[in-house]
């Protein structure tokens, strides 16, 4: 077993990186993260402080995972997904002790489409799919389908 990080990529201390995974160029791993075992960390994804990582995931080109955001095993995040982490940004303050931070968690076998935003606070449940260009604003049911601004339960898969 091994892993990959191309010589371009940032990490910072006190960051996990499992066995067999791949890091690709331009991303930056922040101060605590934990990666899994199995995992493919894309071009210039930004992976924030204290983020889980589960196992098999993938991870695509420029999805930005901030501080908050825990992501259990087999995960697909598509290119350019961005997550937030506070619900009313705004400058200054002590945000994460303020009531606006706001933790987000990705469940097992979730599918997230390109271009998608996930506001913070939602939970993702197992095996949801999420359409391409969706915004996530409330939490989902394991099983469905969901997508549009804002992402509706559109079937069950």
């Amino acid at each position: 077993m091994s892993k990959f990080i191309h010589k371009t990529t940032i990490v910072d201390e006190n960051t996990t990186i499992g066995e067999n995974t791949k890091i690709w160029a331009f991303s930056h791993l922040c101060d605590g993260c934990k990666i899994g075992d199995n995992c493919v960390i894309g071009e210039g994804v930004y992976i924030g402080t204290n983020v889980t990582i589960g196992n098999n995931c993938k991870i695509q080109n420029h999805a930005l995972i901030y501080e908050g955001v825990t992501i259990e095993n087999n995960v697909f995040i598509g290119p350019n997904v961005v997550t937030t982490n506070d619900f009313t940004p705004k400058v200054g303050g002590d945000w994460k002790n303020d009531g606006r931070f706001k933790p987000t968690f990705i469940k097992s076998g979730s599918s997230i489409g390109a271009n998608t935003t996930i506001i913070c606070g939602v939970t993702i449940e197992n095996n949801t799919l999420i359409g391409a260009g969706s915004v996530v604003t409330k939490d989902t049911e394991k099983n469905y389908l969901y997508y549009g601004n804002p992402s509706k339960k559109i079937r069950k898969i």
